[in-house]
């Protein structure tokens, strides 16, 4: 499974020669680009592979959403408004993002997704939900797109996460375990 910063081609999931569990969805979406062209906007679900250990807010095997946008005109402005948009119709009015400068290699500039949750156990507070950025020009031009003409942007949820927040669930375990008396509430 994928292990973050590493360069070792088996720590990238392999589980053959040439054969590597998904660690993201977004592969999906090149597909798109470069099969229907732009405007594109699509969402791209799935199960992925990680190699984090289970604890109370992670798991090795979830199920992530990513999302793309590429049009002429799309800015960093754009995709926050859709990011709020989304988190006041998963999570109510109460629900805003906010967006902290990262790194991930087919966005630029990208930064780490929080979420307000006003209702969270404990109090209101910020709770990390996901990644996004605009796409790196690099990216658009390996899909024959001129980066001059279109932009986009893209982020990405665990749904997994989303439950736990959405439901007030404080522990990964009780979504994963399959435990009946937690699955009949």
């Amino acid at each position: 499974f994928y292990i973050k910063g590493s360069q070792a081609k088996d720590a990238a999931g392999f589980v053959g020669s040439n054969i590597v569990m998904r660690t993201q969805t977004s592969s999906d979406q090149v597909r798109a680009l470069i099969e229907r062209g732009v405007p594109l906007y699509v969402a791209s679900p799935g199960r992925v592979f990680r190699t984090d250990e289970l604890d109370a807010t992670h798991t090795p095997v979830f199920h992530q959403c990513e999302a793309l946008a590429v049009d002429k005109g799309l800015t960093m402005a754009d995709l926050k408004g859709v990011l709020d948009k989304l988190a006041v119709a998963m999570f109510g009015d109460g629900a805003r993002t906010r967006l902290r400068p990262s790194y991930f290699p087919f966005t630029e500039p990208s930064a780490e997704m929080d979420l307000w949750f006003p209702d969270k156990k404990g109090g209101p507070g910020w709770i990390e939900w996901g990644g996004c950025g605009m796409v790196n020009p690099n990216v658009l031009r390996s899909a024959d797109i001129d980066p001059e003409v279109y932009s986009g942007f893209a982020f990405g949820v665990g749904m997994e996460r989303t439950l736990l927040l959405r439901h007030d669930i404080n522990d990964m375990h009780d979504l994963v375990e399959g435990d009946v008396r937690f699955s009949n509430q």
